[in-house]
């Protein structure tokens, strides 16, 4: 496999089923990859439109929505898509070609350092300068875009990377998400307390009570508990509790 190649299988064995994007020379041995791909590639018209679509999926499904885009202003036209992703909480990866690594410091077309651009809109940015590093980028990346307060990350691909042999073994251990430790129990007896000396207790919950790895036991503690709930705007609008 190739570099281009070897990026699509971690897609895959992340569990992405669509990729938002338009193609360009920097990235077309990732789009040819594609082909190849149970990913389904979706073209857009604006790299903008793209970076929404991916905000979109990861809004739904808790893990990332995928944009990928050329170099340059390929890689500009993603800045509003996601900043909206970060600062609303929704896990983007938006993987941007790069000019080859002989390029990288001269005045070539398109040889814009797509990190420096990246990094006030998101969590992560960075670019795999080798094939070796590429896995490691990745799972750096895609952690920290759905960890935590989730949001977008950047990724940046080398045209020579994208096409170099890439000997790396691809085991699904990579991007694998960091589970925290439960609450300790001196601080679950002490919210059970306010909230049985509560007379009027109400539950308000932001936007992350939508998340995957939350929303059931949200489910399960209004469920059981009877409290009265209300959500900020962007709040748990996928889920009702039963009975409510």
């Amino acid at each position: 496999m190739n570099g281009a190649q070897s990026l699509v299988k971690l897609l895959e064995q992340h569990g992405v089923t669509h990729v938002f994007g338009i193609p360009g020379a920097k990235v077309d041995s990732v789009f040819e990859a594609l082909l190849d791909s149970s990913i389904e590639l979706v073209l857009c018209r604006h790299e903008q439109n793209a970076a929404f679509m991916a905000q979109a999926v990861g809004r739904m499904s808790g893990k990332v929505g995928v944009c990928l885009v050329t170099s340059g202003p390929g890689v500009t036209n993603l800045v509003t898509g996601l900043a909206t992703a970060t600062s609303e909480g929704d896990p983007v990866l938006a993987i941007g070609g790069e000019v080859p690594l002989d390029d990288r410091a001269k005045h070539t077309h398109q040889a814009l350092d797509g990190v420096d651009v990246m990094r006030p809109v998101t969590k992560f940015a960075q670019s795999a300068l080798t094939v070796h590093s590429l896995p490691e980028v990745f799972g750096n990346a895609v952690r920290a875009a759905e960890s935590g307060r989730p949001g977008a990350v950047f990724l940046g691909l080398p045209k020579d990377v994208g096409l170099a042999e890439c000997p790396v073994d691809l085991t699904r251990g990579w991007a694998r998400p960091v589970q925290l430790g439960a609450a300790a129990p001196s601080e679950l007896s002490r919210a059970a307390e306010l909230i049985n000396a509560s007379r009027k207790p109400l539950l308000l919950l932001g936007m992350q009570a939508s998340q995957a790895s939350s929303a059931g036991a949200l489910q399960a503690f209004v469920s059981r508990s009877g409290l009265p709930y209300c959500a900020t705007f962007q709040g748990p609008g996928a889920w009702v509790a039963p009975g409510a």
